[in-house]
């Protein structure tokens, strides 16, 4: 018990040595009119990575065939859908990743129809109305920048393919995910 206090007594000891010798002092005994002191400080902060990103649109109705007409003839049809937008306010080097939820939409097929997984790959996505890449359930950049108080709008657009042989009535949902990422 007592090797415990001497231990202790010591700890608080060097612990307090520690303190003292952080502190700084100026002290000035002079008779001079004019004496200066000067005692040197250090400031610190610790900067988090702070970023945000602003999605409008998020609920997305695709364009679709509306008569048999709209396909042709080998049953086809594509529409374009104009999607979000989007901003992103940031402290460092950024990037925007899109991806579904999963593999395939989710099926509610109307009455008497069969359901039917359509693939995620049907939806292709562009950032400029004219270069598409297939939707995946895999995050795909679709956007990159700098630090930026806040960035310019940015416009997704969507096309979907339709295959008049495949495509059952019903309702199809899939959740897409806007997700941003510093790199």
């Amino acid at each position: 018990m007592k090797r415990s206090i001497q231990f202790l007594a010591l700890t608080v000891a060097l612990t307090s040595v520690g303190s003292v010798a952080g502190a700084q002092s100026c002290s000035i005994a002079s008779t001079n009119a004019t004496v200066n002191c000067t005692v040197a400080t250090t400031l610190s902060t610790t900067m988090s990575s702070l970023m945000n990103l602003t999605l409008n649109g998020t609920d997305v109705t695709l364009v679709g065939p509306t008569a048999v007409t709209d396909f042709s003839p080998a049953g086809l049809f594509s529409a374009i859908t104009t999607g979000p937008t989007f901003q992103v306010k940031s402290n460092r080097s950024y990037r925007v990743q899109v991806s579904s939820n999963a593999a395939t939409f989710g099926h509610t097929p109307a009455a008497g129809a069969t359901a039917y997984a359509k693939p995620v790959a049907d939806v292709q996505h562009s950032m400029n109305g004219t270069s598409f890449t297939a939707l995946s359930n895999i995050p795909t950049d679709i956007a990159t920048g700098s630090a930026t108080a806040v960035s310019a709008v940015s416009s997704v657009t969507y096309r979907t393919a339709y295959d008049i042989t495949r495509d059952q009535p019903g309702s199809y949902t899939l959740g897409v995910t806007f997700t941003l990422v510093a790199p």
